[in-house]
């Protein structure tokens, strides 16, 4: 297997690749133009040879974006025997459907776009705890979403933290909480959140969680500007949590977010490396590289 590590994901995609035997890494050359455009260049020969791809798509995520269908493009006029794709965290995924009348259902034209691109030479389709599985239905059959909870719950494992509960910042992601719980035999349980579909704003309901005197873990997919999670910080300082940890497969971190986190009391954030930054400390090699062997 020829595996191709794009400019998001060139660690992580070096990581696969020790990971599957007999595969070997194709480079790609990639620039800006003065103007901004990308230019992308397949450095190596892939004729019937089975591809993957490994390109997430974090911030500046329009830039990554292009990138992957730059280097889908030049890599299907080389003669792949087959194209598979790993989009560790998977872009304007929250707009899996439409929310208002005149909405673009965004997730759903990259899909298209790289089925255009890839045609019959498209293989899989892999990604991370993606925030809907209905952008899944996009690719046809031919998409898959695996969850790195177990790779949190194994870290923690080892931590060996006492005295622990698990806590999903809302409803939807109490099976996250649930999968950590179970592998630290721990109590979970979640808070009550409502959106705002016109502003955004998100309000978080106080509850009696019983956490006075325990360790916190707070689990979710994405953490992007922060204030869910800085909420329910406050909501566990309040009802006398000890050491809270914040824990989501794509940390984003906007602007200031992770200062935020701290500054409201987060002892540690811990996130993978589907979006490579400082806080990436759980790597999702090993999934991927199981996914391909």
């Amino acid at each position: 297997m020829i595996v191709i590590p794009g400019p998001a994901s060139q660690i992580l995609g070096v990581k696969v690749a020790n990971l599957i035997k007999n595969s070997k890494i194709v480079d790609v050359f990639f620039k800006k133009f003065p103007d901004g455009e990308e230019y992308i260049k397949i450095d190596g020969e892939v004729k019937d040879e089975d591809v993957l791809v490994i390109q997430t798509t974090f911030p500046d995520q329009n830039q990554r974006i292009i990138q992957l269908f730059l280097i889908l493009d030049a890599l299907k006029e080389l003669k792949p025997k087959s194209i598979s794709i790993v989009i560790p965290y998977f872009a304007y995924s929250r707009q899996d459907k439409r929310f208002k009348v005149g909405e673009a259902l965004s997730a759903k034209v990259i899909a298209t776009v790289i089925k255009s691109i890839c045609g019959n030479l498209l293989k899989k389709v892999l990604t991370f705890d993606i925030h809907s599985e209905i952008i899944l239905d996009f690719f046809d059959g031919n998409a898959k979403s695996i969850s790195a909870m177990k790779l949190f719950g194994d870290y923690f494992r080892k931590m060996k933290i006492e005295n622990v509960f698990c806590l999903a910042p809302d409803k939807s992601a109490t099976p996250r909480a649930k999968i950590i719980a179970d592998i630290l035999n721990c109590n979970f349980s979640y808070l009550e959140k409502v959106r705002d579909l016109t502003t955004g704003e998100v309000t978080t309901k106080i509850k009696d969680l019983n956490v006075k005197n325990k360790n916190i873990i707070i689990i979710d997919d994405i953490i992007s500007t922060g204030g869910t999670m800085v909420k329910a910080i406050e909501i566990l300082k309040s009802q006398g949590a000890l050491d809270i940890y914040i824990c989501a497969t794509h940390t984003l971190l906007i602007g200031n977010s992770k200062l935020k986190l701290y500054k409201t009391g987060a002892k540690e954030v811990i996130g993978t490396d589907t979006i490579p930054n400082e806080c990436s400390k759980v790597s999702v090699a090993p999934l991927i590289a199981d996914e391909f062997k």
